[in-house]
């Protein structure tokens, strides 16, 4: 997905950054970027003053990279055998970086998001390995103090990121520095190291935009497990302890399970006989991903890639939020013609290598995780059993009260924050004005006196469904106007829509407005919203909504949670 207008970015460090620049400016994946880079050696001059000319253009993103060695004079003499190891050095070391902190903290007043690249040795100063870790002593123990000060002065601070800088230098293989250009331009990293930050970096603004991916979906035979069971039979298969192959497609399930639980949906699409491939899955004793473990499944013989489009349509989530994996090169290049939006990696050629290729894949981002993204697997089965429970020639009041919804409305806070800012940035289909933000923009503009915003809990008879809603008004005068109205897709359809918008309406009506305007903005996804509104609505988007058209359904027991003051 690319998007029409760049977003800036501002690069400062204690080195020269306009290789990085540069390679942000290249990369194709989203979000576009116009990347500046502050003049050499005024790190502290950008970060303490605001009316720095860097901050003119006023970017959206701030990426401070600093070298310890660097920046912290004290962490340098240490390094150099200049002062001896001792607490007062290191004492000495985190005072400084408790002003490096401070500075950072300073400027991030002036942007949406800040990212700083933890510190790291770099690979070619090597320290006495036997003293490296040792208390009090070792270089390798004070920055681990050091970055551990980081995290502690910025955990408040939810627009200001770490970044794992030990785990690009990692995954080079190669050095991470270019000593020669450090000599000849100040610039301290090598190329394939501005080329791994600008690819993560760029993974970690596109978390914080809401478009990380949301499922996978996979294959069996040759996938999930080693041999096609319709031809080898389930007791052949490869699958687990002794054999060693059998046993990397056992790893890959473990790795797949552990994105599973930290939200990412499974599902499947094998072409199979479904009543035997769900057998191997509940029954062989190797598996370790069961059928609860998944979502939904298309197990037939038809074209994986309409089967894909089903499960998006059953999910109710768009074909650009899926992952689909299968060792069938021709399934690949099928479902990549057919189905663009959808990401389709290759797999290795080798299973050993499935489960580290996976988590390797930098398309899983994301800024927060809340009870809603650790519960999904569960709160989308229970959707299946509230579908299943409804009577295809029933009364649709009698189901949907039968269902017992009942919706907790509350002021927004900060322990909701972190889910409400995950609700406005992922939320497509049913999403009023799909305005993003982050978490402290988002914070900031609702303490403003004339701005409220609300959050919506909503559970029922099978299951807690978490915060699934959230609504935003601006008030001036007797006219209100819906900022913000996001609603998760789970809870489409049972009229939970129609008790958010009638308590929205009716803390606007509270505030003093006569007049409450809604105006959808025309997204490519949010058809949901617009059609929703425009049945309430007195006449076009510039009309009040209608009174009579607004009101909290009978069948839905909603209740409020007061302002803690």
């Amino acid at each position: 997905m690319r998007e029409p207008i760049a977003r800036r970015v501002l690069l400062v460090g204690d080195t020269t950054l306009d290789p990085l620049a540069r390679m942000l400016e290249r990369n194709q994946e989203f979000p576009t970027l116009q990347a500046a880079a502050a003049p050499y050696g005024q790190l502290y001059q950008v970060l303490l003053n605001p009316a720095h000319p860097v901050w003119e253009e006023r970017p959206d993103f701030l990426v401070v990279w600093t070298a310890p060695q660097l920046t912290l004079p004290s962490f340098a003499a240490l390094l150099r055998f200049e002062s001896s190891p001792s607490s007062r050095a290191f004492d000495n070391t985190l005072t400084e970086v408790d002003q490096f902190a401070d500075a950072v903290l300073q400027a991030a007043s002036l942007t949406s998001l800040v990212l700083v690249p933890t510190w790291t040795i770099p690979a070619h100063e090597r320290w006495i390995q036997t003293l490296a870790w040792r208390e009090g002593y070792g270089l390798t123990n004070l920055l681990a103090k050091a970055n551990l000060r980081l995290a502690e002065r910025f955990a408040a601070e939810p627009n200001i990121v770490l970044l794992d800088s030990q785990f690009w230098q990692a995954s080079l293989g190669r050095s991470a520095y270019d000593l020669r250009m450090y000599a000849f331009g100040k610039i301290l990293y090598a190329n394939p190291t501005f080329e791994k930050a600008a690819s993560e970096i760029k993974c970690v603004l596109r978390g914080s935009l809401g478009q990380a991916k949301k499922v996978i979906v996979c294959d069996l035979d040759n996938t999930l497990w080693g041999g096609v069971v319709g031809d080898d039979g389930p007791e052949n298969l490869k699958l687990g302890a002794p054999d060693p192959v059998g046993e990397c497609y056992q790893a890959f399930q473990v790795t797949l399970k552990a994105m599973r639980s930290r939200g990412i949906l499974l599902a499947i699409a094998s072409k199979n006989d479904e009543k035997l491939a769900l057998s191997v899955v509940n029954e062989h004793p190797a598996m370790v991903l069961r059928k609860d473990d998944f979502v939904a499944w298309r197990i037939n013989w038809e074209d994986k890639a309409a089967n894909l489009a089903q499960l998006a349509e059953e999910l109710n989530l768009g074909l650009e939020s899926f992952v689909f994996l299968d060792d069938s090169p021709h399934e690949r290049d099928r479902v990549r013609q057919a189905l663009p939006e959808v990401y389709v990696p290759d797999l290795p050629a080798s299973p050993s290598e499935y489960g580290p290729f996976l988590t390797s894949l930098n398309c899983f981002e994301t800024p927060a995780l809340e009870r809603e993204d650790l519960e999904r697997t569960r709160m989308y089965q229970a959707e299946k059993s509230r579908s299943s429970f409804r009577d295809p020639g029933g009364d649709l009041d009698g189901w949907l009260r039968s269902l017992q919804i009942k919706v907790s409305a509350a002021p927004l806070r900060r322990e909701t924050l972190p889910r409400a800012a995950q609700l406005l940035n992922k939320t497509n289909q049913f999403n009023l004005s799909l305005r993003r933000l982050d978490e402290k923009s988002f914070w900031d503009w609702s303490q403003d006196s004339n701005h409220s915003a609300f959050t919506f809990h909503v559970s029922d008879r099978f299951g807690d469904l978490g915060l699934v809603g959230l609504a935003s008004l601006s008030v001036c005068g007797t006219e209100a106007r819906i900022v913000d109205f996001v609603m998760s897709c789970r809870v489409m359809g049972k009229q939970v829509e129609e008790a958010l918008l009638g308590y929205t309406v009716a803390q606007a009506q509270a505030a003093g407005a006569a007049r409450v305007l809604a105006e959808p903005v025309d997204g490519p996804r949010n058809g949901p919203a617009k059609q929703f509104f425009a049945g309430k609505l007195s006449g076009s988007a510039q009309t009040p909504l209608d009174p009579a058209k607004v009101a909290v359904p009978s069948q839905i027991s909603l209740h409020e949670i007061p302002a803690i003051n």
